[in-house]
């Protein structure tokens, strides 16, 4: 039996390009606003036939306004994703159903958190950053972003202000493909050296397969305790409607 879920009706409200291959999307509501936490997800129906429903990270901590934001990267061949970035435009509607996912802050945790990012992955672990400088200011939070280049580092801008603004919030961004950056290399190798023992911390890790898989060895070869990482992987796999069960996060045509 199909499990219920609502559906909020949207207006875009913003579009942009935010790197080579991903575009920002800004939705308003049009009606009531959508409840959710950090963390979750949703589904994004374009209002287009030929273009089905698709999973998308929020990219913030819940607004008052009710404004959604996400990061839709764009996949060879994906119809939604590829709309997104070339036919829709500013004052389009949208649906949003959900939310789903279960990667949230855990109400009784007290201790640092680490947040490894790669890609736009980055959209659930800037939502989960933005709600514990707000509602847990007593905890240590590392967030370490991965990227190719300085054009894919998404939101970095907007971070290094979070992290400007909060004392508790430290931001890093680790590049492959550009031996003069700060950080360069590739971040599963170079955790131990960023941010030490983990015994005690939370970790959160989103992003492809092979980021989340070595970023999860390299976590728990620091000291966490597997319980204590949770991880999202994003995949480049068509993503029907959840019927019965909530999907796992990042089925993509452009997830997150």
């Amino acid at each position: 039996m199909r499990a219920s879920w609502d559906t909020y009706d949207h207006r875009v409200e913003r579009l942009r390009a935010v790197s080579p291959v991903v575009h920002e999307l800004v939705l308003t509501p049009t009606r009531r606003p959508m409840p959710y936490r950090s963390g979750q997800y949703v589904m994004l129906d374009v209002q287009q036939p030929w273009a089905p429903e698709r999973a998308y990270s929020l990219a913030d901590a819940p607004r008052r306004d009710g404004r959604v934001r996400l990061l839709v990267t764009r996949y060879p061949a994906g119809p939604t994703s590829g709309w997104v970035h070339d036919g829709m435009r500013e004052g389009d509607q949208a649906s949003l159903t959900g939310p789903f996912g279960t990667m949230t802050l855990g109400a009784r945790q007290e201790g640092p958190v680490l947040l490894l990012a790669a890609g736009s992955g980055l959209a659930p672990l800037e939502a989960l950053a933005q709600t514990l400088v707000t509602e847990q200011p007593h905890r240590p939070v590392v967030l370490c972003f991965a990227g190719r280049t300085r054009a894919d580092a998404l939101d970095g801008d907007r971070l290094e202000e979070l992290a400007g603004a909060h004392w508790q919030l430290r931001y890093l961004c680790v590049l492959t493909r550009e031996p003069d950056a700060p950080l360069h290399g590739r971040l599963p190798a170079m955790l131990g050296d960023l941010v030490g023992r983990l015994a005690g911390w939370e970790v959160f890790v989103a992003g492809r397969e092979g980021f989340v898989r070595d970023c999860r060895a390299a976590a728990l070869a620091l000291g966490a305790a597997p319980a204590m990482v949770r991880t999202e992987e994003f995949f480049a796999d068509p993503a029907p409607r959840p019927a019965g069960r909530v999907l796992a996060q990042g089925v993509a045509d452009g997830a997150a």
